[in-house]
């Protein structure tokens, strides 16, 4: 038995056994709460497999939304350590119980906190989040598949975000057959041990041949299966995500966050990992590093989403106040000293001013600035919270592949990436800030980004629901309903490798764009511009 001390503890000795087949939640909570409390900082956990099982109201029809086994608030210098093997992989595993409803609970929330680590963990759901098989048969708009082994096999279940593999490839085919409406569903066909099951969507029968291999979800997005929110100086190192419900793993308001050597992929014969985003920054600040990340397998939305927010005017201004609409989110005002930018109608930015105040009125929040707000400031004007985008954004040595839109969607500025791959995906990279529906908002147009020595390899994924075939291995564009010329500025793409491609990089909303010294291999075309809303596109390395 392993004895806590003031550098560490155990879970073990708290009840938390690896393979006993009982439900650990209650062991790691207590190994945790002691280090809180005695200022240990490492909580360590041993090789082998750790279940979560018991959660109040998880077996209740009506049980709520997005609630989680291990809820931590408030809490710093802590590190989740786990054990590796000889060749260095997590030996630790967390794997969640599935009972394959919607409205899954997360394994961990930590939420408020500094300081915070987690290390050589694999975390898993059993059964999957998904299913998957091969064609063996179609006739008209019937489809029936040989289950792959180790997937759910179950009677009725709907096909949420449906879509096409090619099983000896190990790449996607098709993706977003479905969404998460009008949904067909599957049924067993034959005995137990075929393993086979049908379904009728023509849509799928139409897509398919024998040998192809289909994959659907349990449901769409309920909640991450990791989430960290206002963390400041995060860690994650050596994890392994193997499925996930909706989101992976999501970063909501956290400060200085490093990936490192972090896997979202399929292992064995899995070919999905998540329905929707991979993993998802949100109003990130300070310097944000993501090395040897491999993003695979989120066959309906994207592998990496970085973003901001953008918050709208409510009125007219009052000399220097003005109230801006908060959509209902919880309370975590703006910081008094923190710049604030305004942008015209054309989402330029325009106006820029330091925060006095801040205060919260319900789903508003009112601020008030160092300087008087402009007289052509009025409702809707978009107004973009400095400190929810970072002073810097390295990607370096990642891999995203086989995602069912964007490799990365980049809505912040401040940008490298480098010796990157982006395989197989709708396309791989999207610049570009979107502003639609009337409350999302997803800023910002990105200013001062690099991409070189990356590699960029058949991103003309085929997706139907929600969007069409891309062909574009990095897409420029501004998603917020004008025409506006020069929304993003300073992009440099350079020394990298495009392998069939059929559009390299197209250009929408942009200026002073440099691309140069980029090799082409069975490529349609390098450059797409749009001649009213760019500007400044140059093919050679921009003047020292």
């Amino acid at each position: 038995m392993h004895t806590a001390t003031t550098d560490e503890v155990f879970v073990r000795d708290f009840g938390a056994i690896p393979g006993d087949g009982r439900d650990d939640v209650p062991g790691i909570m207590a190994a945790i709460e002691h280090a809180r409390k005695q200022g240990i900082r490492r909580v360590r956990f041993e090789a082998g497999l750790y279940e979560f099982k018991a959660l109040p109201g998880w077996e209740r029809a009506d049980k709520p939304a997005r609630t989680c086994y291990l809820p931590l608030y408030d809490i710093s210098d802590i590190e989740l350590v786990g054990a590796v093997d000889a060749q260095g992989e997590p030996a630790t595993c967390w794997v969640k119980d599935n009972d394959l409803k919607e409205c899954q609970p997360a394994i961990l929330s930590l939420e408020r906190g500094s300081n915070i680590v987690m290390r050589n963990i694999t975390v898993d759901m059993k059964p999957y989040y998904y299913s998957a098989g091969r064609v063996v048969a179609k006739g008209g708009d019937e489809v029936t598949v040989e289950v792959l082994p180790g997937h759910p096999l179950v009677e009725g279940q709907r096909a949420f975000i449906m879509g096409l593999y090619d099983l000896e490839a190990r790449r996607a085919k098709v993706v977003r057959l479905t969404w998460d409406f009008d949904l067909p569903r599957w049924h067993v066909t034959g005995s137990e041990r075929e393993r086979r099951m049908s379904i009728r969507h023509a849509p799928l029968a139409q897509a398919c041949v024998p040998g192809d291999g289909v994959f659907w979800f349990q449901g769409n997005f309920c909640g991450p299966l990791l989430h960290f929110g206002h963390i400041a100086n995060l860690l994650l190192e050596n994890i392994r995500i193997l499925t996930g419900h909706g989101f992976s793993l999501t970063c909501n308001y956290c400060r200085d966050v490093t990936y490192r050597n972090v896997k979202l992929r399929p292992e064995g014969n899995r070919i999905a990992t998540t329905c929707r985003d991979g993993f998802k920054l949100f109003c990130p600040s300070g310097k944000i590093v993501m090395d040897d990340v491999h993003n695979e397998g989120c066959l309906g939305d994207d592998g990496q989403n970085l973003h901001g927010t953008w918050l709208s005017a409510a009125g007219k201004p009052e000399g220097r106040s003005l109230t801006v609409n908060y959509m209902g989110r919880p309370s975590h005002p703006l910081t008094c000293g923190k710049a604030v930018v305004l942008l015209d109608k054309d989402f330029h930015p325009t106006w820029r001013s330091n925060l006095a105040a801040c205060t919260v009125d319900g789903d508003n929040l009112r601020l008030t600035f160092t300087e008087p707000v402009p007289e052509w400031v009025g409702e809707g004007t978009p107004v973009e919270p400095q400190e929810w985008l970072p002073d810097s954004l390295h990607i370096i040595n990642c891999t995203y592949r086989s995602t069912g839109r964007f490799g990365i969607l980049l809505r912040i500025p401040n940008t490298l990436i480098e010796n990157c791959l982006f395989e197989d995906n709708a396309a791989g990279i999207h610049i570009g800030g979107e502003w639609s529906w009337g409350y999302w908002l997803e800023s910002t147009n990105p200013q001062n980004v690099e991409i070189r020595n990356c590699t960029f390899r058949r991103n003309h994924l085929d997706m139907r629901y929600g969007g069409k075939k891309m062909d574009v291995a990095i897409d420029v564009a501004s998603w917020v309903g004008v025409e506006a010329p020069g929304l993003m500025r300073g992009l440099r793409i350079h020394d990298n490798i495009f392998e069939d491609e059929t559009l390299c990089a197209s250009l929408q909303n942009c200026r002073d764009v440099w691309f140069w010294n980029n090799k082409l291999k069975n490529c349609g075309q390098d450059l797409k511009c749009d001649p009213a809303t760019t500007a400044n596109v140059h093919r050679m390395a921009p003047d020292k």
